[in-house]
């Protein structure tokens, strides 16, 4: 699929039923065209911070084929693959070992972990529909964290009167701009999020 010769629209991008934006492609009818595919597009969509959708036909008289969350297409273009770091679904078949040390190491993302596009991409969502006027990154790991490594950003269950439910479905929508392989927490209440860099 990510090399597949692929027809666009106009407008190319548009608003999906979840509220995303989406690069439209679909498989071409037979005939000349200009081709396009996920390959030669990446770049665009990583900085324009969508999606893409890939219909049946030209006509998309169907629903998509193939529909890729702006994470999908992060992860293809850090590990060639759509499903997320194969490393940590490797990791997965092994077996767990017992954490010896409650301590979390407390850092920033390395722009190889998240990309700066991918940054921006939550930042802006973050300012957008979350209207959070400071956002922020960090990442927090240890041996007793599942999984061991995780994103975390500057939203806390204060944010939102205490509602946890309210928090919980905030951050289901940030997990459309990473890998499958990806977790991202919330800041607890208590943390100060001084040492986290700007979104």
């Amino acid at each position: 699929m990510p090399n597949a010769s692929l027809a666009s629209f106009d407008p190319q991008i548009t608003t999906g039923p979840d509220e995303f934006s989406y690069l439209q492609l679909a498989v071409p009818d037979p005939g000349p065209l200009t081709p396009f595919c996920i390959v030669h597009v990446l770049d665009h969509v990583l900085q324009s911070g969508v999606g893409v959708v890939i219909h049946a036909s030209v006509r998309r008289d169907e629903n998509p084929a193939w529909v890729f969350t702006y994470g999908d297409i992060l992860s293809y273009s850090l590990f060639q693959d759509f499903s997320g770091d194969p490393k940590v679904y490797a990791a997965e078949d092994l077996p767990p070992t017992a954490a010896k040390t409650r301590t979390v190491l407390r850092a920033v993302p390395t722009e190889e972990y998240l990309p700066r596009p991918a940054r921006a991409a939550i930042g802006r969502f973050m300012r957008g529909p979350f209207q959070h006027p400071d956002p922020r990154i960090g990442l927090v790991m240890g041996p007793s964290l599942r999984p061991q490594k995780s994103l975390m950003v500057n939203l806390r269950a204060r944010d939102y009167g205490g509602d946890t439910h309210k928090l919980h479905a905030a951050m289901h929508y940030l997990t459309w701009f990473l890998p499958k392989t990806y977790s991202i927490l919330p800041l607890p209440d208590d943390w100060s999020d001084a040492e986290m860099a700007p979104l």
